[in-house]
């Protein structure tokens, strides 16, 4: 069966910060995949045991004037590859979370991906000519 979500997920790739509940004195450093306005998924290259425990503390750093912390609980984790590193794909719900600073942030990824679409759709398109 084909899984719908409520909200839009938007691509975005950046570092990410995390304490895991049952280690909260070492720190994590993850790649953000993707986000939305109920949680995000990252990537870790280590064993994802200590996320499958549940609630992860999280800075991700991908705003000049903010950082989006907060807490979440894992919903999934799958084992695959990002740019040829095995690692793990971790999916995490938001638990407590800035919905200001959170609203905002997918607001300027939006603007972002819609002036990339508007440059791209603006460059002219190279005429392929005859065989």
């Amino acid at each position: 069966m084909l899984e719908r979500r409520n909200y839009k997920r938007f691509i975005f790739e950046n570092k990410i910060f995390l304490k895991f509940e049952n280690d909260p004195a070492e720190f994590v450093e993850g790649e953000l995949l993707d986000i939305s306005f109920v949680g995000f998924s990252f990537f870790l290259k280590e064993s994802a045991n200590a996320a499958v425990q549940g609630i992860v503390q999280f800075d991700a750093p991908f705003l000049v004037e903010h950082h989006l912390v907060g807490r979440g609980k894992v919903v999934y984790v799958l084992q695959e590859r990002l740019y040829e590193q095995k690692g793990f794909r971790i999916g995490l719900e938001f638990i407590e979370v800035d919905k200001e600073i959170l609203l905002n942030s997918i607001n300027q990824l939006r603007s972002k991906i819609l002036d990339q679409i508007r440059i791209k759709s603006q460059m002219p398109h190279k005429d392929p000519g005859l065989f």
